[in-house]
């Protein structure tokens, strides 16, 4: 997380409305591991998990208006209008080169569930703090593990995202150079 500050806070870029909207979504992505992170370390495990969504969504708005975004779309959004439907943004950015495995499709397709669960206090949020007889929380280590992998992991592809946003593949160097640093150690 420190890292990541040191990486992006006060990087300067061209000031037009589509990089002005996409760097601010792609930083607000790599803020939202920031909070997980935190959170976790604090012991509020549901709230952390509430976040992976908007973590994601926050990534996938950002390349969208950088990638793929007509500009009235952009003016729109400055207004105060909602983006279009998360899979109408996922299936314009699969249309790019960089995104045809379809990655993000699958990604989605597979984690949507549990994470409005997550996010809008479902089923799995239930079970989790709860046991037969107590209030407790009961989230298992492996899947908090995996919440602090995967949105590190979503922080890594939001920092390269925000690094061609801005034109400098440095940045992009720097936050994988950084990431193999910190997490394959550990692997």
């Amino acid at each position: 997380m420190t890292e990541r500050v040191a990486l992006t806070d006060g990087i300067t870029f061209e000031t037009t409305n589509r990089l002005r909207v996409a760097v601010a979504l792609l930083h607000l992505s790599l803020e939202h591991q920031t909070g997980i992170h935190s959170l976790v370390n604090l012991g509020v495990i549901g709230s952390a998990f509430a976040l992976f969504r908007p973590q994601f969504e926050a990534y996938v708005r950002g390349v969208w208006y950088h990638r793929c975004a007509a500009d009235a779309h952009i003016s729109s959004f400055i207004d105060g209008e909602q983006p279009p439907k998360i899979n109408v943004l996922i299936e314009e950015i699969e249309k790019l080169e960089a995104f045809d495995e379809k990655l993000l499709s699958s990604t989605k397709r597979q984690l949507w569930p549990n994470l409005n669960d997550f996010t809008h206090g479902g089923t799995t949020q239930v079970k989790a703090r709860c046991t037969v007889d107590e209030i407790t929380q009961n989230y298992k280590e492996e899947h908090i593990a995996n919440l602090l992998t995967a949105s590190a992991s979503l922080s890594l592809v939001a920092g390269v995202a925000l690094a061609a946003a801005v034109g400098t593949e440095t940045l992009a160097h720097q936050f994988h150079s950084t990431f193999r640093r910190i997490y394959e150690p550990a692997a």
